[in-house]
């Protein structure tokens, strides 16, 4: 694993707050999705 994957698996498991290593990526992204979309509800 790159340097880059790693930077980019603590980001995302940090952001969702659970370890992402094990997940799929559509299921990554769609997390991601609802975090941004909840947090620019909030604006």
């Amino acid at each position: 694993m790159s340097d880059q994957e790693k930077n980019l698996m603590y980001k995302t498991s940090n952001i969702l707050k659970k370890d992402t290593s094990m997940m799929k990526l559509n299921d990554i992204i769609e997390e991601l999705v609802r975090v941004i979309e909840s947090k620019t509800k909030d604006e």
